[in-house]
């Protein structure tokens, strides 16, 4: 599992499905990102970029990135996650390796929601993370129900994976999602 630093100010938090070969380490920083970053922000840097670079966001004019949090679920080589694709739930139940993401990422999840207490949106990119973050949270209700509650009464977007998105042209709906949650001047 692959995740970037917790932001305070964090609004909105987008879980990428996997990084591509072009991401160098950080999702959405290569095609993927540049298309995006020019469709959603009228900018070309990469969107990942943008998201990880503060630097870069506040020339460019986007301090609203800051309440936007970008993290990557999978690398893509983990021994569970062809099953994830195709969605086989009963297969995954039975692999140690599969338990043992779901944990991580249960225990990741409780972390977000200590530090980052103004999230109110999370848009799962793909049917992979769509999965691990179900899994994720019927663990969170037996482990905390406290935390279970709060991710439960978040909005919870689910869109297919990014490059499904770019390829069918279909990012405007990232658009709309960063316009409607996150306006530039707020």
């Amino acid at each position: 599992m692959v995740q970037l630093s917790l932001k305070r100010k964090m609004k909105v938090l987008f879980v990428i499905d996997r990084l591509q070969d072009d991401d160098a380490g950080l999702p959405l920083q290569g095609v993927n990102g540049l298309k995006m970053g020019r469709l959603v922000l009228k900018e070309s840097i990469p969107f990942g970029r943008l998201l990880d670079d503060r630097d870069v966001a506040l020339a460019a004019g986007h301090s609203h990135l800051k309440k936007i949090g970008i993290e990557t679920m999978f690398l893509g080589d983990e021994p569970y996650y062809p099953e994830l694709l195709r969605g086989r739930r009963r297969t995954l139940s039975a692999q140690d390796d599969y338990y043992k993401a779901v944990q991580r990422y249960t225990k990741h999840l409780q972390a977000v929601h200590s530090k980052c207490t103004k999230l109110h949106t999370i848009v799962l990119f793909g049917r992979s993370t769509h999965l691990m973050f179900d899994d994720a949270i019927r663990r969170l209700e037996e482990e905390n129900e406290h935390v279970a509650a709060a991710f439960k009464s978040m909005e919870v977007l689910r869109l297919p994976a990014v490059h499904r998105l770019v390829h069918d042209e279909r990012i405007g709906q990232v658009k709309e999602i960063v316009e409607r949650l996150v306006p530039s001047k707020s």
